[in-house]
């Protein structure tokens, strides 16, 4: 091979690896910047690689993707705790995200209300997991819902000797180092959605809001309360529906991070307005239909999201 042949083939080996880092820089920008228009992320890449987020040692909130339902997995220094299940069909998907994130068992379950789109999943959380204890609120006979689903969910708790509470004989509790404070509903209201549980959970200097589907009745009442309503994490009321989530509920809370639990397929919801209200309050807005599964890890002082989990 003469001397023009050695430099000819030298010169395409370079072209050829400036090409490949080129088409390798481009595929990571896809990757890191192009969740919006369906590119798959690096967290998809890793899970098919059977590589998960660490949720570590500190405290953990997993707003899982679940469509217009609500499932939110808390793990904190060992001890794990579920707010709602979703809907029954949701089940696999829920049991998957928590065998592969090491949960076992639940120290505490907490169902927001009987509606299916949170109260779906919980029976078989029950008969696949097992919990200590369960709390749900002691509706008056003419809410009770008359669904599978709650029969369900009533049945796996007897047979499985879970202790159900109402948070109205105990308004606090603590699991671990997270403190829970039930503070709705103080009343009893007309409907199943206003008497959501709506719980304010506080670890050292970090809290969060989860409330349910309550509507604006009963955030005009929390605001008339006089319970401290601040937070730094907003579970939004209702999928973003425009019954819920006003103006002065929203600057009661002042939120940091707001997640919205709503579904891709979903063309009621969330409401337009209602979105536009709680962009304007938090300074970061997270919703399940584009972000997916979202996580949040706290030390105690500082808060990180992490999304499409």
């Amino acid at each position: 091979m003469n001397s023009s042949e050695i430099k000819t083939k030298i010169k395409f080996k370079k072209i050829i690896l400036s090409a490949i880092s080129a088409l390798l820089f481009v595929c990571v920008l896809l990757i890191s910047f192009g969740k919006d228009i369906g590119i798959p992320t690096w967290n998809n890449i890793f899970s098919l690689c059977g590589i998960y987020a660490d949720l570590g040692d500190d405290l953990s909130l997993s707003f899982i993707n679940v469509g217009s339902a609500d499932a939110c997995y808390i793990t904190c220094h060992g001890k794990n705790i579920l707010i709602d299940a979703g809907e029954s069909a949701d089940f696999n998907k829920i049991s998957a995200y928590l065998k592969r994130n090491g949960c076992t068992h639940f120290d505490a379950l907490i169902v927001s209300h009987p509606d299916s789109d949170h109260i779906g999943g919980m029976s078989d959380v029950i008969e696949n997991f097992g919990a200590d204890e369960v709390y749900i609120n002691n509706l008056p006979k003419e809410l009770v819902p008359d669904t599978d689903e709650y029969k369900n969910f009533v049945n796996s708790v007897k047979e499985n000797k879970v202790k159900c509470i109402d948070p109205k004989s105990v308004s606090k509790f603590a699991v671990g180092d997270l403190n829970f404070d039930f503070i709705s509903p103080t009343k009893t209201y007309d409907n199943v959605n206003d008497s959501s549980l709506v719980v304010k959970i506080t670890y050292k200097e970090n809290s969060f809001l989860f409330t349910g589907d309550i509507s604006y009745k009963v955030e005009e009442d929390l605001i008339n309360s006089n319970i401290e309503l601040k937070a730094d994490v907003l579970k939004v009321a209702h999928h973003g529906s425009k019954t819920s989530s006003s103006q002065q509920f929203l600057e009661a809370v002042s939120p940091q991070i707001s997640v919205v639990s709503v579904g891709s397929n979903d063309r009621a919801l969330p409401d337009y307005n209602t979105m536009a209200r709680i962009n304007a309050c938090s300074n970061e807005l997270y919703r399940t239909d584009k972000d997916k599964t979202v996580v949040i890890t706290s030390d105690g002082k500082n808060l990180s999201v992490q999304t499409h989990a």
